[in-house]
């Protein structure tokens, strides 16, 4: 089966720099109780740490490429990002790592554990310090 391609949306330097004010806000409220005891309390930590994510990447697309992933399937944004030259290849493997929590963080029954939690936020981190360096 043919794989679709990436929907994208055109962006400019004002696009880039309120996506990336957004991957602050988002990350602010994933750092204010992430390793909680309170499972939920963890996924909403996380929940916010790929939302702080998902702006970090757009805004190294933006500012790089002057497009951004704009489609339902945040996988082909890492595609998009590959695009992006040396520092989209390193900011890929980071959303890929906040990606495979995602699921676990807000949809399953399950609560991610401690440790996910901690690697959703080294990841995002890692995300918004290429997004600034961008």
């Amino acid at each position: 089966m043919p794989t679709q391609p990436t929907r994208t949306r055109r962006c400019g330097r004002p696009d880039a720099e309120r996506r990336y004010r957004q991957a602050l806000a988002f990350a602010a409220l994933a750092e204010l109780d992430p390793l909680s005891t309170d499972g939920p309390t963890r996924s909403a930590a996380v929940s916010n740490a790929v939302l702080a994510g998902i702006a970090a990447a757009d805004t190294i697309c933006c500012r790089a490429l002057g497009r951004r992933h704009a489609g339902d399937d945040h996988h082909q944004a890492q595609a998009l990002l590959t695009q992006a030259g040396e520092l989209g290849n390193r900011a890929r493997s980071h959303l890929e790592t906040l990606l495979s929590i995602k699921n676990k963080a807000q949809y399953e029954q399950t609560d991610p554990a401690p440790t996910e939690t901690k690697r959703a936020l080294r990841a995002m981190r890692s995300l918004i310090d290429l997004a600034k360096s961008a």
